[in-house]
Parts: structure tokens; C-alpha cells; sequence
């Protein structure tokens, strides 16, 4: 080993130390402590949930991989592609294991890296550029927060990216020995499949960057033919109907046409145009934040990253040189990409992430390019606040959690009170009722806070282009990740997931008999844990109809239901005969007065 370690270059050795490292600190962060947490609400319960519900209908044969059910219903909100992943986790690593929910999930997000980095090194030779690349994607919290989710967004993320950088080559191959681009013949088999894998991850939302760098190689290019031959569109499309198609067939056959008009109308035309109700934002500048939170601390390059790679990139567009070329596609991929869904209707922090790529490698271009150019000293010193107030708020969160579960605001708080002049207790009883909780906050919040603190100024060296900084600010960044996967997500379970876990566990201990009705939440982690199908009501004035026959019923609901319920039941000669609150969340047992009840737990 000292033998071919002394052959190396310095340069090489300095690379494979670096890309060792990243490998390790990204295998840390995104496969480990899975199982510190458990699911949250609502997007991880449900698919995880919807997968087991499809591993129980395996005897019916083929027909039940067409579509899961999510309690007892086919799942139409998205494509199949994840439940067969995580039903092929499950199979190995059993039907509870956090780790099996999530394995497809962190799995693609390391393959985005290692793909995204070894495709750059290939098409540009240049080391240094490809691990800035590969760190700025793997280390941010948007990505990561995708990479350990058991839902679709990781493996649209791979097919997406991978369709996307298998066109560029395509567009960009490098030549070979006598001088000539030579494309393989199968490639249209390649474009096929990965459109048809991506388009079974999350629909047509995979081919977008795709599409987008294609059209603009084929407006700026002369040879126009020459890029369609390289597309090989014909045969791209054929082979992507080969493998999606006897998929619609046996959908259609098992379930019916409902899944097309549900997944293409209603989850995309819909969320987009119309808007849903689970919409975070209706500002268009939304993604803004979340750039400057997810995609710290590379976003700080992002703006001079912009403002140079479109230099002349109608030239650069036009051209054969991928090293000149790539920059403005990522520029326009990543700028299309936010733009675009800053115009929909229904705004969700996690749908810019496949721009995080494009973005990723216009940081590593910059920060890597020789000579670089100078950092305006404003864009310096906004990154270093960004970094401050995160910290700053990192290290007073234990104290302010301490101090909102009262009543009263004492200390500081109550100073603040009286200074701004704010009410306490606050309406939103839920809100309140969650801060109540006596959930141990431990040190992770704290020691994250002092990490960035520590990441700040190699930032600011990172941005003024000090020798050793980048890979100085990648490792305690990795770090203070690492931290919050371990010690701060698990305090955010604890507060919003954990009362319904207990509630969930209460509800498995009743009769099988005992009807359960979910009104007013919608809480998918209760049935992942209860195993109990249940009915969903809106209102409590749904509620009297299912009082009959002198059965009781579980009525899982929001706190602050429970006087509405109250009413609705004294009107129909019902009662709550025992009630269970917990963190903002009740478990009531409701009857009729007349009525001879089950006995109550």
C-alpha cells in the first residue's frame, strides 16, 4: 500500500483523502440513527404505511404491486416506484424497521452524490471541481432532510439527475482517439429507461431539467440534427413505453382509470394551478428562504456563481466544450427550476430540490475555478449573519422551549412580552399544547449552535478564498448535520409525534371490535402504529351517525375539537366516556347515555 500511496501525486493524494472523507462523514449522516425517531407526519407514515398495506395483499400476485392502499384505499397521489423499493427493503430488513422505510431513500440520495461526482471528474477531468460539487450537495439540510424521508422525493431526485447528466454526455461526449465523437448505440435504451424510472418515481415533474437542458443545447446549437441523432428520440420513447406501459395495463386492470385523473389532474395540474390546502406559502419568494436555510452554507456562492456563469452563454451554449457549457446549464437549469415552482399555487420546501444539483456545481465551478474572482464584501457579510442567526438561534432554543411551557413568561421572555407587547398563552391552543410537553432537550441544540458559530468564519475564509478553508468549513459543517440528525431531529419528534404514538399504542390495546374514526387530523403515523383501519370525519357533527347499536367508538381528534364534540354529542344523547390528551392530540371513548357500553380502558 506505501508503494502505490508514494506514487501518487500530491495532488492525487490530497483529492483521495478528500473524497474518503466525504464518503465517510456522508455515510454517517445520511445511513445512520435511523431508528432514533420514528415516522413523522404526514408524507413518511403514509408511504410507509401504504407499502405495508401492499406487502399483506402479496397473495393476490402481481396485480397488487399495480398500487398500493393507504387504509383500505388505492393510493393514487404517486407512481409505485417507491412502495417496490421499500417493499424490497422490507423484505430484507423486516416490515419495522425504520432503516428499511428509509433505505431507498438515503441509498438514491448517496448515489446523487457519487454519480453527480464521478460524471463531473469524467466529463471535465477536474478533481477538485467534482468534490466541491459532491460536498455542496450532500452537505446542506435540504438535501439531506430528503435523503433520510421514506418518501418518493430521493429516488425522483437519482432518475432525474441521472437522465439529465446521461443527455449532457450525450451532447458533450468527449472525443475519442482519433479525435471523433463516437455515441454508444444503445443510448436511446438508456434515455428510455431512466425517463420511465423516473417518470414511476414521481410522474413527468423527473424529465423537466432534462427537457430544459435539452432545448437549450438544440436552440443554441447549428447542427440541429446532430442533436436530435444524439437524442435518439424514437427509441428513447419506445423503450420507455416498453416498461411503463404493461404497468398502466395491469393498473387499469386491477384498479381501474381513476389513478390517471387523480395522479395527473388533481396532484398536478391541481397543486400547481389550483392550489392545495397543504401549501406552506402563496409568496413568490418563498424559495428564497429556503435557499438561504436548506442550501447553507453553499448558498452564499450562489448569486456571483450566477452572475458569471452566464457570461456569454449563448456562445458557450452554441459550443462543444463542456467545461464552458456547463456552467450556464446549470445556471438556467437551476434558475428555471425555482422559478417554476415559485409561480405554482401549492409551494412545498422539498419541490426546488432537484435544482440542488445545478446549483451544486456552480459552486464547485466557483469555488474551485483558477483564478477565481473576488467575493463583493455585502454577499460576505450577509452569509456570515445568515450563519449567526442560525447559531444564535440554536443556542437559545433550549432556554426559550423552557421558558413558553408556561402560563406566565418569566425573565427575558417577560421582558420581551412587555417590549412587544404580545398575548400569552397564544390562541392556537394545539400550538400550545405541544409547547407543554416535558420532552428532554439535551445538549445536541446547543452544541449545533456552537458549530455553526465555528463554521462562520471558515465561511467567510471559504468566500475569500483562503488555502484549506473549504475543506475545513465541509468537515464541521458535516458535523453540526451529523448533530442534528442525531440530536435535534429526535427532539422534534419527541415534540410533534410522540403524543401520538402513545394515543396510537392506547388504541392497539382495545378490541379489534372497536370502531376507530380519525376527525379533524390526519395522522398516518397512528395507523402505522395501531394497525387499525379507521374512518375519517371532518366535522363533529359527523359523529352522532356512528353512534348505534350500543357500541362505543374511539375518536381520535385535535384538542381543540373536543368541545365541539361535546356539543354534537349532547344533541344526540351521546357522551364522552373517557377522555386521553396528550400534546395537542385526544383519544376519546364516545357512547350513547342510553346504551350499555364496552367497558372503558
Amino acid at each position: 500500500m506505501t508503494g502505490w500511496w508514494r506514487e501518487l501525486g500530491e495532488v492525487q493524494r490530497r483529492s483521495l483523502l478528500l473524497a474518503v472523507g466525504l464518503a465517510l462523514l456522508c455515510g454517517w449522516i445520511y445511513l445512520a440513527g435511523h431508528d432514533r425517531y420514528g415516522l413523522f407526519d404526514v408524507d413518511e407514515a403514509i408511504f410507509t404505511q401504504a407499502t405495508i398495506e401492499m406487502r399483506a395483499h402479496h397473495s393476490e400476485g402481481i396485480s397488487a404491486l399495480a398500487m398500493p392502499t393507504y387504509n383500505g384505499e388505492p393510493r393514487y397521489h404517486k407512481p409505485p416506484l417507491i412502495y417496490w423499493l421499500q417493499d424490497a427493503a422490507m423484505a430484507w430488513l423486516g416490515e419495522g424497521s425504520l432503516y428499511a422505510a428509509r433505505l431507498p431513500s438515503a441509498l438514491a440520495a448517496l448515489g446523487c452524490v457519487l454519480l453527480l461526482g464521478l460524471w463531473l471528474w469524467r466529463m471535465t477531468g477536474d478533481r477538485m471541481w467534482a468534490l466541491a460539487a459532491s460536498a455542496a450537495l450532500a452537505l446542506n439540510l435540504s438535501f439531506l432532510v430528503e435523503g433520510r424521508a421514506a418518501t418518493a422525493d430521493g429516488v425522483l431526485n437519482f432518475f432525474s439527475l441521472a437522465l439529465v447528466l446521461w443527455l449532457i454526455y450525450l451532447l458533450f461526449a468527449p472525443k475519442g482517439v482519433r479525435g471523433k465523437r463516437k455515441l454508444p448505440w444503445w443510448r436511446g435504451w438508456m434515455t428510455g429507461a431512466l425517463a420511465a424510472l423516473g417518470f414511476l418515481a414521481k410522474g413527468p415533474v423527473a424529465w423537466v431539467p432534462a427537457a430544459v437542458v435539452a432545448l437549450l443545447v438544440l436552440a443554441a446549437r447549428r447542427e440541429k440534427r446532430e442533436v436530435w441523432k444524439a437524442f435518439a428520440v424514437a427509441e428513447s420513447m419506445l423503450v420507455a413505453a416498453a416498461i411503463v406501459v404493461p404497468w398502466a395495463l395491469l393498473l387499469v386492470r386491477a384498479h381501474g382509470g381513476a389513478f390517471f385523473y387523480e395522479f395527473f389532474v388533481v396532484q398536478n395540474v391541481g397543486r400547481y394551478a389550483g392550489g392545495l390546502s397543504n401549501t406552506q406559502s402563496n409568496s413568490y419568494f418563498y424559495y428564497v428562504l429556503v435557499l438561504a436555510l436548506g442550501f447553507f452554507p453553499w448558498v452564499s456562492v450562489v448569486p456571483v456563481a450566477l452572475r458569471d456563469g452566464l457570461r456569454n452563454w449563448w456562445r458557450n451554449l452554441g459550443g462543444k466544450d463542456v467545461v464552458r457549457a456547463l456552467p450556464p446549464l446549470c445556471a438556467i437549469w437551476a434558475v428555471f427550476y425555482v422559478v417554476f415552482f415559485s409561480l405554482s399555487q401549492t409551494k412545498l420546501a422539498h419541490y426546488i430540490v432537484p435544482a440542488y444539483p445545478a446549483l451544486a456545481v456552480l459552486v464547485g465551478w466557483w469555488l474551485t475555478r483558477v483564478p477565481r474572482g473576488r467575493m463583493p464584501g455585502w454577499l460576505v457579510g450577509m452569509a456570515a449573519l445568515i450563519g449567526l442567526l442560525m447559531a444564535g438561534l440554536a443556542l437559545v432554543a433550549n432556554p426559550l422551549l423552557e421558558g413558553l411551557r408556561g402560563t406566565t413568561l418569566h425573565g427575558w421572555l417577560g421582558w420581551l412580552q412587555v417590549a412587544l407587547d404580545f398575548k400569552w398563552p397564544p390562541k392556537d391552543a394545539l400550538a400550545f399544547a405541544v409547547l407543554q410537553q416535558p420532552v428532554m432537550l439535551g445538549h445536541a441544540v446547543p452544541l449545533a449552535g456552537v458549530l455553526l458559530l465555528l463554521a462562520v468564519p471558515l465561511l467567510v475564509a471559504t468566500l475569500n478564498n483562503v488555502r484549506g478553508a473549504l475543506p475545513a468549513l465541509a468537515g464541521v459543517w458535516a458535523l453540526c448535520l451529523g448533530v442534528i440528525v442525531w440530536g435535534v431531529v429526535p427532539v422534534v419528534w419527541a415534540y410533534s409525534q410522540a403524543p401520538l404514538a402513545r394515543l396510537a399504542l392506547k388504541i392497539e390495546g382495545y378490541p379489534r371490535a372497536v370502531p376507530v374514526i380519525h376527525l379533524g387530523v390526519h395522522k398516518p403515523s397512528v395507523l402505522y402504529i395501531d394497525e387499525r383501519p379507521f374512518v375519517k370525519l371532518e366535522k363533529p357533527l359527523q359523529l352522532p351517525d356512528y353512534l348505534h347499536g350500543g357500541v362505543d367508538v374511539l375518536v381520535l381528534t385535535k384538542v381543540t375539537e373536543v368541545a365541539g364534540i361535546r356539543s354534537e354529542l349532547a344533541a344526540a344523547r351521546g357522551v364522552i366516556l373517557a377522555e386521553d390528551c396528550d400534546g395537542g392530540y385526544c383519544l376519546l371513548m364516545v357512547g350513547q347515555a342510553d346504551a350499555v357500553n364496552v367497558p372503558v380502558r
